[in-house]
């Protein structure tokens, strides 16, 4: 598998860790988002991120093109792992952390997160 893009559900991708058949197939494997079970033979990869708008954290299940198939928050990395540890059994060596972002990649987080900012304070409920 590809690296993810750098930015999904307008949030920054910080790592990711990509999913073997091994992993996504260990008898019991489950995961449970925001209390939607989700079917782990679905899920090639999941993705720590950022929110762009307010900088919260979140664990993303995604599909083999990195799409997301459910989303929920963390409180941060070490959590996240420990929870994708639990639904997706030896998981926990595949994390890898996202590679340097070139200029161009900054510009557009920096102009999306201004642009959700901007969304943000004009409608809080947004």
């Amino acid at each position: 598998m590809k690296e993810p893009p750098f930015l999904l559900d307008a949030a920054q991708v910080i790592e990711y860790a990509p999913l073997d058949h091994a992993v996504r197939s260990v008898p019991g494997a489950h995961a449970v988002v925001g209390g939607v079970a989700v079917d782990p033979s679905n899920v090639a990869g999941l993705v720590l991120a950022q929110g762009l708008a307010e900088g919260e954290m979140f664990m993303l299940h995604c599909n083999e093109q990195w799409e997301t198939l459910a989303a929920g928050p963390v409180t941060d990395a070490a959590a996240a792992k420990a929870e994708a540890e639990r639904s997706y059994p030896g998981s926990a060596g595949l994390w890898r952390g996202y590679r340097e972002l070139t200029p161009a990649e900054r510009s557009e987080i920096e102009s999306t997160r201004a642009f959700l900012q901007e969304l943000l304070a004009q409608d809080p409920d947004a």
